[in-house]
């Protein structure tokens, strides 16, 4: 696992719910029980292993880097919270040998992100993240449309860095799951993506999630769901730790958004390797406490009559 001084910092477009945040963090704490002792301390100051003891190779600044072994995430990785983890389904994430190949190289995403970033840099966000994220939006959203969770290997690379790199890319892929896309075509998405702090963008995000949130009404398509989660799944189980987090926390979102239980295993899963992740903080936080859609919170009340 990566060093805490090494790890990025993700905010959401719209700001962290820093009481979700809290919120999880205190169960977290009940599951985990006491506080590391003294010893893990002093490892984590000397560079050691975080909590989940899971290494990528990575070294202080200053340091000589070792060769580095990619670490994935583990098919129905078990988290230390059992108490909680055994309530919920765990998902099965896909073995990285049945997609063809071994999974990708850290290296190799390491360099597509520092591309991608000097480029953001040298032309502006708006413009490289437009370029970045347009071919490989319509080979996923032709996969939603078809039913089938077959991306290219090179498609999957470009999200799984592009949703390390910028969170608004993360946001549009969440925007072409849970709303319908009559009125969430492409060119919405595409603004989602490469204008998110725009006012447009951020008026008409906001009334879209806020509609499907409210409204009872309006049934997400779970079929066009669950295959975008097969996709997010198989990006997480070939990438290795940080570039498949934010694919696990947008496949935990969206199953919580189908009112899937185990969208909190998956969300806290995420916690272990990331937990500064925002975005399955509060997923977990929100299906610990109840929280859900309107349309799923009116099935559950129509079902115990």
């Amino acid at each position: 696992m990566a060093n805490k001084n090494n790890r990025r910092k993700h905010t959401d477009a719209g700001g962290t719910d820093t009481t979700a945040e809290r919120g999880v963090r205190r169960e977290r704490a009940r599951g985990h029980g006491a506080r590391r002792d003294q010893g893990e301390r002093d490892s984590r100051h000397r560079g050691g292993a975080r909590r989940s003891g899971a290494h990528t190779g990575q070294s202080d600044k200053g340091q000589r880097r070792a060769p580095r072994e990619t670490q994935y995430v583990p098919p129905c990785y078990v988290s230390p919270c059992e108490p909680y983890i055994s309530q919920c389904e765990t998902l099965p994430m896909p073995e990285p040998e049945s997609c063809g190949f071994d999974g990708f190289d850290m290296d190799d995403l390491d360099m597509m992100q520092h591309a991608f970033h000097e480029d953001r840099r040298m032309r502006g966000p708006q413009q490289a993240d437009a370029d970045w994220v347009s071919e490989p939006l319509d080979a996923w959203l032709a996969s939603l449309d078809d039913g089938s969770a077959d991306l290219e290997a090179d498609t999957m690379a470009a999200f799984a860095v592009g949703m390390n790199e910028t969170l608004s890319i993360r946001d549009a892929i969440i925007l072409s799951l849970v709303i319908d896309q009559r009125q969430c075509p492409k060119s919405m998405l595409m603004e989602f993506a490469a204008k998110p702090h725009s006012k447009h963008a951020k008026r008409r995000m906001s009334e879209l999630l806020t509609a499907a949130f409210e409204d009872e009404g309006i049934v997400p398509d779970e079929e066009r769901c669950r295959t975008g989660v097969d996709m997010l799944l198989t990006m997480a189980a070939l990438s290795p730790v940080p570039y498949c987090i934010q694919p696990m926390a947008v496949a935990a979102y969206t199953l919580w958004w189908l009112g899937d239980p185990s969208a909190a295993a998956l969300a806290l899963q995420c916690l272990i390797l990331d937990e500064d992740c925002s975005l399955a903080a509060m997923v977990f936080s929100a299906a610990d406490r109840g929280i859900s859609p309107a349309w799923c919170a009116c099935r559950v009340a129509d079902s115990a009559i």
